[in-house]
């Protein structure tokens, strides 16, 4: 009968430590490479009414033997047991990272390095270090990351990330896409640096296709590109991107820079951003037209207007500076 009783007493306590709810708290548990199971039991403090219930259980799991690093989500009474299994398998969060049109590597690892245990620098230091960086200029590395929404563990190394970065490339650059470029007599690189021109003259995907053509038809018949988002682009990395400039004034369209296509026929050295896909689609399979200029469209936000001739740029230039005058835009 007593042992009946003792047995009894522990199997109690044993599923009162296991089926009990014990975290008070919803929130990130944050456990960082080579972390040991002290530092763990001090981040889960605030989480847990009963540390003691807990580490008995972690314990008899030898959870203390094997620590998984990430970031967990701890709900709000969660058992122990609820709790060890995720610790246990390792089943962190996946975070969800945007990669923008950013118009550097620096600026890039700038906005990602927060997100991840690791930090900026060393995802600059991977980039420049890694095997598909030689012979590029730093510059120039921009053309390997594409702007999308990408899931990361918060653990995830920068060496990893860069190479999932150059895993996207490589699925994009198929054979197939690397011929519509040779067909364009342009290398991918040359590619992208095209397409970030695009892309920042029009956001509008269905609008880039014809942006691709008309900067196509200039570069064919010697023009100059003439781009303004290029001046902007020289400007900021000449300051290091530290400055914000919306407007290109006639004064800086003489801006000493190889990048600056109002001063220099041909492409420019590189990217002046990392363009969407879309925009590399758009110029790998341009649509076929005469026109080499354009404008921006007021009755159409975001579109342009085209034209063939300097005469018909010119009308439709003046529409726009009419309009820009009657709403003050300066």
């Amino acid at each position: 009968m007593i042992i009946a009783l003792v047995g009894a007493y522990w199997a109690y306590r044993y599923y009162k430590i296991r089926w009990t709810v014990n975290t008070v708290a919803a929130g990130k548990l944050y456990i960082p490479t080579g972390a040991k199971y002290g530092q763990v039991l001090d981040s889960l403090r605030p989480f847990l009414k009963d540390i003691s219930r807990f580490d008995q259980l972690a314990k008899q799991k030898k959870y203390d033997q094997r620590i998984y690093p990430g970031r967990y989500s701890i709900e709000k009474n969660e058992t122990n047991e609820a709790l060890l299994t995720k610790l246990l398998t390792g089943s962190q969060d996946e975070i969800a990272i945007r990669i923008g049109n950013y118009a550097s590597i620096y600026e890039m690892a700038g906005r990602i390095g927060p997100l991840l245990e690791t930090d900026s620098a060393k995802i600059v230091v991977a980039i420049t270090k890694a095997d598909f960086a030689r012979g590029f200029d730093t510059a120039a590395l921009i053309h390997f990351f594409f702007p999308d929404t990408y899931n990361f563990h918060w653990n995830t190394s920068a060496e990893k990330f860069v190479k999932r970065m150059k895993q996207e490339y490589d699925r994009y650059w198929t054979e197939e896409r690397k011929q519509q470029a040779a067909q364009l007599k342009m290398s991918p690189l040359e590619v992208t640096t095209l397409a970030s021109i695009v892309q920042l003259e029009s956001a509008r995907e269905d609008e880039q296709p014809k942006v691709a053509g008309l900067y196509l038809n200039r570069l064919r018949i010697g023009m100059k590109l003439d781009a303004d988002p290029t001046v902007i682009f020289a400007m900021r990395k000449a300051e290091g991107f530290t400055r914000k400039i919306q407007r290109v004034y006639y004064k800086n369209l003489s801006f000493d820079s190889p990048y600056n296509t109002y001063r220099y026929r041909g492409l420019p050295p590189g990217p002046i951003c990392m363009p969407n896909r879309s925009a590399l689609n758009a110029v790998l399979q341009s649509e076929d037209h005469n026109y080499i200029y354009f404008v921006a469209d007021p009755a159409r936000p975001g579109y342009h207007i085209y034209a063939r001739t300097l005469k018909e740029q010119e009308q439709n230039a003046a529409v726009y500076r009419k309009w820009a005058n009657e709403h003050n835009v300066r």
